[in-house]
C-alpha cells in the first residue's frame, strides 16, 4: 500500500490523534525537504516548528475536535530549506469501525509552483521539443508534467504523424526514470514472427539462427521506459503474452524457462480506436485497461493550424543546420498555402514538404521558399471544391500571390485563375488594377 502511495503525484501525510506521523510519501519528502525517517513516529509539532498547519491545526492541547468530512484551506508553509510554499491542503478524518476519529490524512500540493508552470506554459512556443502554443497543446504540456510524476501506464492516442513518440520521450525525461533508458518499439514495423523475440529476447539455440543469447526490449528498458508505438497492430496471441508481462513485471526469453524481473514503465500509443477494436474482438479488454490507466489524446495538425508557422520556422532552422541547406524563411503565399492544407499526415507530412521545398529553393539559388517550391497538392488544394471563394479568400489574393501562381502555370491565366479559386474575369481585373 505504501509503495502505491509513494507513486501518487501529490504529497500525503497522516498522523494519529496524538499527532504521531505514520504516513509520509515521497512527494511529501520532496516538497517539505524532510526524509521519511526524520518524521515517522514523531509528533507533527516537534518535526515542523509550530506544527505543519500552524494556527489552522485542530489537534492542539485541550481542543475537542468536532466531526467533519473534509477541511480544505490554503496554507503558507516554510520547508526545511527555508523556502516558502503556498499549499493547497485537504484534510480528511480517519475513522475506526465504530466511527470514532483515530487520526487524519492530509494531501497537499504546491499551488505556487503549479501557477508558475501555467504562466510559463502561456508564454512558451515549444515544450520538450514539441512545438505549439495552441490551447490544445498547452493542455498536453500540463498533462505531460502531471503524468511524469507517476509511473502508471500511459496510452497516447493520435493520428500518424502527430508526435506520439515525442510526447512519450518528454514524459520519460521529466520522470524519476530520466537517467534510465528510453526504448521505443514500433509494433507495426515488426513481423508477428519476430515481435516476441524482439520484446522478450531469446537464448542461444532457441531457433535456427539464434547463435547467441539476446536481450529483449523489455530487458533493455530495465530501470527506464519502454514505448510501444502502434500497439493496436499486435496480434491477439501477442496481446496475451504482453498482458502477462504487464501484470507480473516478468519476462521469459524464447528458449528459456527462467523468469527475469524487469522494472519498466510502459507508455503505449495508437492511431486506432482501441475501444472499438475491443467491441469487435480485435483487442483484449484486460490488456486495454492495463495499459490505458492515463490516456492522452493528441490533436491533429488541422485542428491547430495557428501552430503551423511556428513548426515551419523550427523545421527551416533544424533542416538548415543538419543538412547545410541555407534556406532561412518562407514567402507569405507559400505559408498561406501550408496553413490552408488539411495535413492528413500531420506534422510528419509537413516536415517532408518543407524538406522538399528547401531542396527546390536551393536548386533555384534562393534562400527562401516560395509557392512554386511546394508540391502541387499543396498549392492547388481548395477546401471548397471549386465553390466561389469567400470574401476573406478574395481579400487575401494579392499581386505577390498572383505572380507566384502565374510563374507556376507558365503564364497560363486560365489555369492560374483555377488555382486561385477565382474567375478569369476577376484575375484580369486584378492584373489591370495593378498595372
Amino acid at each position: 500500500m505504501h509503495e502505491i502511495i509513494d507513486y501518487l503525484p501529490f504529497a500525503i501525510m497522516a498522523h494519529d490523534k496524538k499527532r504521531k506521523i505514520f504516513l509520509f510519501n515521497k512527494e511529501a519528502e520532496k516538497l517539505t525537504g524532510y526524509k521519511k525517517e526524520e518524521v515517522i513516529g514523531k509528533d507533527c509539532h516537534e518535526v515542523f516548528s509550530g506544527g505543519f498547519c500552524g494556527k489552522k491545526c485542530a489537534f492542539k492541547e485541550g481542543i475537542v475536535i468536532p466531526n467533519f468530512s473534509m477541511i480544505h484551506y490554503p496554507l503558507e508553509f516554510v520547508d526545511k530549506r527555508g523556502k516558502k510554499h503556498m499549499l493547497d491542503v485537504r484534510v480528511k478524518p480517519i475513522l475506526n469501525s465504530e466511527n470514532e476519529l483515530t487520526g487524519v490524512v492530509a494531501t497537499f500540493e504546491d499551488v505556487k509552483t503549479q501557477i508558475e508552470f501555467e504562466k510559463e506554459i502561456e508564454a512558451i512556443e515549444e515544450f520538450m521539443g514539441i512545438v505549439g502554443k495552441d490551447d490544445k497543446m498547452r493542455r498536453i504540456y500540463q498533462q505531460i508534467q502531471s503524468v511524469a510524476k507517476v509511473s502508471f501506464p500511459v496510452l497516447i492516442y493520435g493520428e500518424s504523424g502527430t508526435g506520439k513518440e515525442l510526447v512519450a520521450e518528454a514524459i520519460h525525461k521529466l520522470s524519476s526514470r530520466r537517467n534510465g533508458p528510453f526504448v521505443p518499439v514500433n509494433c507495426s514495423a515488426i513481423p508477428d514472427t519476430l515481435i516476441e523475440s524482439e520484446l522478450f529476447g531469446y537464448e542461444k539455440g532457441a531457433f535456427t539462427g539464434a547463435l547467441r543469447e539476446k536481450k529483449g526490449r523489455f530487458e533493455l528498458a530495465h530501470g527506464g521506459t519502454i514505448f510501444l508505438d502502434e500497439i493496436g497492430d499486435i496480434s491477439p496471441l501477442m496481446q496475451a503474452k504482453l498482458l502477462r508481462v504487464v501484470q507480473s513485471g516478468v519476462v521469459e526469453r524464447l528458449g528459456s524457462t527462467r523468469s527475469i524481473k524487469v522494472d519498466v514503465r510502459i507508455i503505449s500509443a495508437t492511431n486506432k480506436d482501441l475501444e472499438q477494436e475491443m467491441k469487435e474482438g480485435r483487442f483484449r479488454e484486460d490488456l486495454f485497461y492495463r495499459i490505458s490507466v492515463i490516456p492522452i489524446k493528441l490533436p491533429p495538425l488541422r485542428d491547430r493550424k495557428g501552430d503551423i508557422p511556428l513548426i515551419v520556422k523550427k523545421f527551416l532552422k533544424d533542416i538548415s543546420n543538419s543538412f547545410s541547406i541555407k534556406i532561412s524563411h518562407i514567402s507569405n503565399p507559400a505559408l498561406n498555402a501550408l496553413v490552408n492544407y488539411p495535413w492528413p499526415g500531420n506534422v510528419r507530412e509537413l516536415q517532408n514538404v518543407i524538406q522538399y521545398a528547401m531542396v527546390q529553393a536551393q536548386a533555384d539559388g534562393r534562400d527562401y521558399i516560395e509557392l512554386s517550391d511546394l508540391p502541387e497538392k499543396i498549392f492547388s488544394y481548395r477546401r471548397v471544391d471549386l465553390k466561389p471563394p469567400s470574401p476573406e479568400d478574395r481579400a487575401a489574393i494579392n499581386m505577390e500571390l498572383i505572380n507566384e501562381v502565374l510563374k507556376i502555370t507558365g503564364g497560363n491565366k486560365a489555369k492560374a485563375a483555377r488555382l486561385l479559386g477565382i474567375s478569369r474575369a476577376t484575375l484580369y481585373r486584378l492584373l489591370n488594377k495593378n498595372k
